[in-house]
């Protein structure tokens, strides 16, 4: 399809990192008509290299989002991809610029934020899209086909896993800019809200109570080996048998290959041994001050019966998500690391499989949820996930996170009384 009016669709982008960045090289591979006309980042180096990769002029350039909200005029919506800590100013100021949002999860780091933009999208009457992944991969869209066929017959209930692979999470929770929460967002928001978000989206009845446990276990300095230093290249006495040794990890290695080139913007040697001298990714993992959980689960029940559990684990072996639905005439297991869905009808003696494609490509669900995004704008096509479907799924992260903290069972109806008040 093609813009009505012929004239590209004119987006602005809050935050040049990963997300913002990713997200803006699928416009020009869109099958839509659009264009980035500015964009806000505080960091020097991302903001002027984002510029110089999207042939930004300096009137388009701007160093926080408030500068570009207040100056500019020619604009029809802006992707939101700064930290999970800060959606909600510019979606909010955004919308009421008149301007079509695409947040990255989560949509607000607390229920009221969601409600208010919520309530602002439809004063506004403007379209709000949310970066749940979840819904638009091969594999995750492939398990729902199968529920909803009917396969293996009425769903009883769910075991879904996310293992963030032991090593990613030392890099990213323990050393890592999410390693404390008060810095960004609870654990559970910043990695599990996808994982939640396709539950509610695999059960088509409301969330009814929620439950859940967690703590961080393991990386506190009570748990340092015996012969660990502060720091691995304190003549640490056990760096040749650590798994998380900054000197093999982050030195030893190619100084370009992740997990290394997160730690420096120079990728040589002599700037990796600086980094681990005297940067966060130096520190044993063990006294890192990190605080958030290391493992989490949350239970749920929906009307009508169903149950489901979320784990959220640093301990696993492999990265990568594991999904198995129970129903009564059969059961399905996928498995994301291996690339597998099995399916196990009760009435028959062999599994089906079903192989999934390896991804080549980073988020190669970008372009279909840009692609999304950009029809609702232009041909009131139904958008994925919106601000309503992103605060009810959202619900239940923020009730689990009550749940876990307070000890105690939460009932949803707490949250939709809330925004039934506000709305």
């Amino acid at each position: 399809m093609n813009n009505p009016s012929n004239i590209p669709l004119r987006i602005a982008v809050i935050g040049a990192g990963v997300r913002g960045t990713a997200l803006s090289r699928k416009i020009s591979s869109s099958e839509f008509s659009a264009r980035i006309v500015a964009v806000a980042e505080p960091d020097d180096q991302k903001r002027n290299s984002f510029a110089r990769e999207f042939n930004l002029q300096n009137c388009q350039v701007f160093n926080s989002w408030e500068s570009l909200t207040t100056t500019l005029n020619d604009c029809d919506a802006a992707i939101i991809a700064n930290l999970d800590n800060q959606h909600t100013g510019p979606v909010i100021e955004c919308l009421n610029r008149g301007w079509h949002v695409l947040s990255e999860k989560p949509l607000a780091d607390n229920i009221e934020d969601c409600i208010l933009i919520d309530k602002t999208r439809i004063d506004k009457k403007r379209v709000v899209a949310v970066c749940h992944t979840l819904r638009f991969l091969e594999g995750f869209l492939k398990v729902r086909q199968l529920l909803r066929s009917g396969t293996i017959g009425q769903l009883v209930h769910i075991d879904h896993m996310e293992g963030i692979g032991h090593f990613r999470f030392v890099h990213n929770y323990v050393r890592g800019r999410w390693a404390i929460e008060k810095n960004n967002t609870s654990l559970l928001l910043h990695k599990c809200s996808h994982d939640i978000d396709y539950l509610n989206w695999l059960i088509k009845e409301p969330c009814l109570k929620v439950s859940s446990f967690g703590s961080l276990k393991y990386f506190t300095r009570k748990n340092a080996p015996p012969g660990s230093t502060n720091r691995c290249i304190d003549n640490c006495q056990v760096k040749d048998t650590c798994p998380y040794s900054a000197f093999h990890i982050y030195f030893e290695c190619l100084p370009d290959k992740w997990p290394a080139k997160d730690i420096s913007r120079i990728q040589s040697k002599e700037a990796h041994l600086e980094a681990i001298t005297n940067g966060p990714y130096g520190i044993c993992a063990w006294r890192a001050n990190n605080d958030v959980v290391d493992h989490q689960v949350v239970m749920m029940e929906f009307k009508g019966g169903t149950t489901a559990t979320c784990t959220m684990t640093g301990y696993s072996a492999t990265n990568g998500r594991r999904t198995r639905l129970q129903g009564t005439l059969g059961e399905i297991l996928y498995d994301e690391a291996l690339g597998s869905i099995s399916v196990k009808k009760f009435s028959e003696k062999e599994e089906e499989y079903f192989k999934i494609s390896a991804q080549n490509s980073y988020h190669p669900e970008d372009q279909n949820i840009l692609n999304n995004w950009i029809s609702s704008i232009l041909f009131s096509t139904p958008v994925a996930v919106d601000s309503r479907e992103a605060l009810r799924t959202l619900s239940v992260v923020f009730a689990s996170e009550i749940s876990r903290v307070e000890n105690r069972i939460v009932e949803m109806s707490e949250f939709s009384e809330l925004r039934d008040k506000k709305i």
